[in-house]
């Protein structure tokens, strides 16, 4: 069956060509991780073999969630990664949602209004109680906003709400918020997590979030070890319904495949090693659910290194990267080849851009006229440090590859998550691989590509400048009428590609491995967990599973 699999990927490497060496790295890189892990897991295979038809070692109302990393802030006015944005989603309401194709739809708001180009009324809901019986009013919100924007909280949320120019409280039950221009995005200020007026800021990291009024509350909270969640006992949810989550940190990929096998884990989203998707697929009890998503991947240039500012080097090494070969082959299939942030499900993609194909010899001749040219080892002195974390390192060494047959050096550097993502939010890196998440609104270009929007007052992490590139954003998150924006970011994504600030990678799926006895979850475009609160549970007692 392998050696079908391999035949596959030569004449693949055929139809891109891509030498047979490099092929060979690939699959070569691929079984060594697999060899890898068959003699991690053998141990425990050999012990699962033992075990009776049926494991009843958790409550029966209880599911257990496997994570990478912990939460970079329980409280929802602090969390800016997808870790945090899942499960605190779990916990806090906020005035609008969106929906499952990325519309802004109301949740506390029962209605929205547009009165003039710079201003929003939310009429809330009313009954909408916190998990300690308080109800949530204006007063509320308007305490949540004032609080990111505290400059004593130096929240990073604050950048996201700059252009909130007043927000009142008519009465208990309409909110008003008013920007200094028309901000096409402004909804998007208005997906903030609500937590009950007076509640104080984060005193320590490792404290559990604050009470909210979604479906959960968080009830413990250990950092690398585990966040437990139970039932707000005043919001509804179905019979059969898990009353509580487990999300355990597992940051080994081995131990949360293996931890689905044996049913101590019951849910582990976009997490999984893509090796292992097929032997985890092979247990019955277990479902492997892939939908399209719209997270990007992308590789990430330092534009502070005058080599890397040479539009000529970066153009070559996205020549130099066969994406189409790693999406089939360490991906195995399980996303699509990128041409920019937006996916093609957003309504303001542009499919019209320049792409680069895997073109080695054309990467070769941008680097000769770039001035670096081969020497007798075929190298050419361009040597750039690739930072990673663990879980990444394996697609670095695959860069690394692919680099080196052009003749660039890529030396790679693995830290732990937090050192890892302290460097990268400090621009100390030279080339990285990251992926956001959730997009919807064009105007994540402005936050990421804007010369002004550089860290900490965005996510122009790379330090990417570029007049035009500033005009057209700026001009984006001004122009209301739907018909000039799309026309407006057609021309960012263009300018994008042709100017590669990123190399864009590849759309990843959304890959989810869930225990058969919960019924009924839905995979939303983004990732997001919010469906968790209302699957329901089947099985012998509503838990366990079968081997």
């Amino acid at each position: 069956m392998e050696c079908e699999r391999l035949a596959s990927i030569l004449l693949l490497s055929r139809q891109s060509r891509i030498t047979r060496n490099a092929v060979l790295t690939v699959w070569i890189s691929e079984w060594t991780a697999r060899l890898r892990f068959v003699a991690q897991i053998a141990p425990a295979l050999v012990a699962l073999a033992g075990c009776g038809q049926y494991r009843t070692d958790r409550s029966p109302g209880t599911i257990q969630v496997d994570i990478e990393t912990s939460p970079t802030s329980t409280d929802p006015r602090f969390a800016t990664d997808a870790t945090s944005s899942r499960i605190n989603e779990l916990i806090f309401d906020s005035l609008v949602k969106t929906d499952r194709n990325g519309q802004f739809v109301g949740h506390l708001a029962d209605r929205v209004e547009h009165p003039s180009p710079t201003e929003i009324v939310f009429h809330l809901k009313h009954g909408v109680r916190f998990s300690d019986g308080r109800e949530l009013t204006a007063r509320d919100v308007i305490f949540t906003y004032n609080s990111i924007l505290a400059p004593e909280s130096m929240s990073p949320k604050r950048a996201g709400i700059e252009q909130l120019k007043s927000i009142d409280a008519p009465d208990d039950y309409t909110v008003v918020m008013t920007t200094a221009h028309p901000y096409a995005p402004a909804l998007e200020m208005a997906t903030e997590g609500i937590v009950p007026a007076g509640t104080s800021l984060p005193s320590k990291e490792n404290a559990a979030a604050p009470i909210g009024s979604g479906p959960f509350q968080m009830v413990g909270y250990a950092r690398d070890e585990a966040a437990r969640l139970e039932r707000n006992p005043y919001y509804p949810y179905p019979s059969g319904a898990p009353r509580s989550i487990l999300f355990k940190i597992v940051p080994d990929p081995t131990v949360r495949a293996l931890e689905l096998a044996e049913g101590v884990c019951d849910f582990s989203g976009n997490n999984i090693e893509y090796d292992v998707l097929p032997w985890l697929g092979s247990h019955r009890f277990l479902e492997v659910s892939r939908t399209p998503g719209t997270t990007y991947k992308y590789l990430s240039f330092n534009f502070r290194d005058a080599r890397l500012r040479d539009l000529r080097v970066r153009r070559a090494i996205a020549y130099a990267i066969d994406r189409k070969t790693i999406v089939n082959t360490i991906l195995r299939g399980t996303g699509r080849v990128a041409t920019g942030m937006l996916s093609p499900e957003n309504w303001a993609y542009e499919a019209n851009g320049t792409t680069y194909s895997f073109d080695p010899t054309k990467a070769r001749q941008l680097l000769d006229q770039a001035g670096y040219t081969a020497g007798s080892n075929g190298m050419r002195g361009l040597r750039f440090e690739y930072k990673t974390t663990p879980e990444g390192a394996r697609l670095g060494e695959v860069f690394q590859a692919m680099l080196q047959r052009v003749g660039i050096e890529l030396t790679i550097r693995t830290l732990d998550f937090a050192t890892y993502y302290a460097d990268i939010q400090a621009g100390s890196f030279d080339l990285t691989s990251l992926q956001w998440v959730g997009i919807n609104d064009p105007n994540s270009y402005y936050m990421v590509f804007d010369s002004q929007k550089t860290p900490p007052h965005g996510q122009n992490r790379g330090y990417y400048s570029n007049p035009e590139m500033d005009r057209l954003v700026e001009a984006g998150m001004s122009t209301v009428d739907p018909k000039w924006r799309k026309k407006i970011y057609g021309q960012v994504q263009q300018l994008a590609a042709e100017e590669l600030p990123y190399v864009s990678l590849w759309w990843v799926d959304n890959v989810a491995v869930m225990n058969r006895r919960l019924v009924g979850f839905d995979a939303y475009p983004n990732g997001s967990f919010r469906s968790l609160a209302t699957v329901t549970l089947s099985g012998p007692g509503g838990g366990g599973q079968w081997q």
